[in-house]
């Protein structure tokens, strides 16, 4: 008989509690897609700060925003994380952050020409609320789903929002397309907005607020008081988690390359002269390229998956033949012409699954038995390095679009397997505080990298040296990685339960 678990007086299956859990994913996403990553940045460039001096200076001051909203969430982070373990408060701080980007997304409406400095604050509230929620939402990973599956749930939830924010995103580039002058870029920030809050609802009414640690409390400590107590005593105790904050600073290095490469994509390809709507389309087809392919990150660990070869196969084939193919089409093809551009695609994906499927067994079977989590990430960070060398010599939009490609295979696993190895190396019972931790490094990676753009505009007047220094942060990030025991940082994590008073809830199989 299938047990349930109990939300709002109303009873869901596990497999309801997982779908809603991921289904944060394809809300927020929209948020990600339309206004950080394809939209709001050239919007942002060419209109709202069509009055300042140059596009380099509108280019540092979104890099500045950006910076700013991170900095503030990395520090309110870990408090409130740990705030949300003492009061059972993970759906409630959710909520409210939630609200917080929602509200402000939908007034980007109001942007229009000149309107930098408007455009600038809501952005800055905005993404505050985008990340603040984004801890919660992650500290809710361990609760809901087991320790065997987490890698799967994860790259679905990664998958679902690329599949809601790309589904959006193009809703949004037809009524920029269709819409007169800036009516279509306005309304896809309402879009978000609206987006965003309906979809919300499932995980709101569906994913139960999960258990608190039977940790006492000081006498007459207020929530506040106690989370700082708390935060004192896990950084005292920081050697007994040595493994957990060797991750975390290895992600902190290689996820600040990851969150520039994101952040700055469009807007880079804006500097280069690339025409907007094509920058959109193809960070279009980086959302929809990246859901089978984190699809494919989440299954890379598994022994249990038996196409393990074929995937590691096809992986490795695109790290080498996009590259090449980019780079001798830039040389023979019309750079501009859509039609040739896809068509190049599809044969060299055609080839692609041709290759793994004829060579991804007999070559590649004893090495992906060597693969586990980490090495799953560590192999989407040599991708990523490949990405940041070509992303310097960049000069043609086939090239663009092939880059794109690349980057939509990593882009998701990379992101979704951290999460899950994070979720395993942390107590449950601390989930609200070490994912505030984890935010902290996620936001700090994403503070320096635009600062490091930023800079780079300032003392070169273009992007590139910024983009090829990217490769030192992954290099460092590998060998940090390597040197994760994460056998060690598991057995720790579930002897810190144990000591809690808390076993992590196995919801029921649906």
């Amino acid at each position: 008989m299938t047990s349930m678990a109990e939300t709002g007086g109303k009873r869901f299956t596990h497999k309801q509690i997982i779908n809603a859990w991921c289904m944060y994913d394809w809300a927020n996403s929209a948020f990600a897609t339309t206004i950080l990553a394809a939209v709001l940045p050239v919007y942002y460039s060419q209109v709202a700060g069509a009055t300042l001096s140059s596009e380099a200076v509108a280019t540092a001051y979104w890099s500045l925003g950006l910076s700013l909203s991170l900095l503030i969430a990395a520090i309110i982070s870990p408090i409130l994380g740990t705030v949300s373990d003492v009061v059972r408060g993970k759906k409630q701080f959710l909520t409210a952050f939630a609200l917080m980007g929602i509200v402000s997304t939908g007034l980007m409406v109001l942007v229009d020409t000149g309107d930098w400095l408007l455009a600038s604050i809501l952005f800055v509230i905005a993404r505050l609320g985008f990340t603040g929620s984004t801890v919660f939402y992650d500290a809710l990973l361990p609760h809901v789903a087991d320790e065997d599956e987490r890698d799967a749930v994860s790259a679905r939830g990664y998958a679902l929002g690329y599949l809601g924010g790309g589904l959006l995103l193009a809703i949004n580039a037809a009524m920029i397309m269709v819409l007169p002058g800036t009516l279509g870029p306005r309304l896809s920030f309402l879009s978000v907005a609206i987006w965003w809050a309906l979809f919300s609802i499932p995980i709101l009414r569906r994913v139960p607020e999960p258990p608190s640690a039977t940790v006492a409390r000081l006498p007459g400590s207020s929530a506040i008081g106690e989370s700082f107590r708390r935060l004192a005593q896990t950084f005292r105790e920081i050697q007994r988690y040595k493994e957990l904050f060797k991750f975390l600073i290895a992600f902190l290095i290689y996820n600040d390359a990851i969150g520039t490469i994101i952040g700055v994509a469009s807007i880079y390809g804006a500097e280069l002269g690339f025409d907007s709507t094509l920058l959109i389309l193809a960070l279009l087809l980086v959302q929809f390229v990246g859901i089978p392919f984190s699809l494919i990150f989440g299954r890379l660990p598994s022994k249990a998956e038996s196409r393990r070869p074929f995937y590691l196969a096809f992986i490795v084939y695109n790290l080498v033949a996009l590259p090449l193919v980019g780079i001798l089409g830039a040389r023979a093809l019309p750079s501009e012409n859509l039609g040739i551009i896809l068509g190049l695609i599809a044969a060299v994906e055609v080839v692609g699954v041709l290759f793994a499927l004829l060579l991804g067994r007999p070559v590649f079977s004893r090495l992906v038995a060597t693969f586990d989590t980490r090495r799953s990430i560590i192999l989407s960070l040599i991708v990523y390095a490949v990405i940041s060398v070509w992303g310097y010599f960049l000069n043609s939009v086939i090239e663009f679009w092939l880059l794109a490609w690349m980057v939509a295979i990593v882009q998701g696993g990379s992101q979704a397997l951290s999460r899950s190895l994070y979720a395993s190396l942390s107590p449950a019972a601390k989930s609200g505080e070490f994912f505030g931790l984890f935010g902290v490094m996620e936001k700090f990676s994403a503070i320096l990298g635009p600062l490091l753009f930023a800079g780079a505009v300032g003392i070169f007047s273009n992007s590139r040296p910024a983009i090829l220094s990217l490769i030192v942060f992954f290099i460092v990030g590998i060998i940090m990685l390597r040197n994760v025991d994460v056998d060690e940082g598991i057995r720790v994590a579930r002897e810190e339960d144990a000591r809690a008073g808390l076993v992590p809830e196995r919801l029921p199989q649906a």
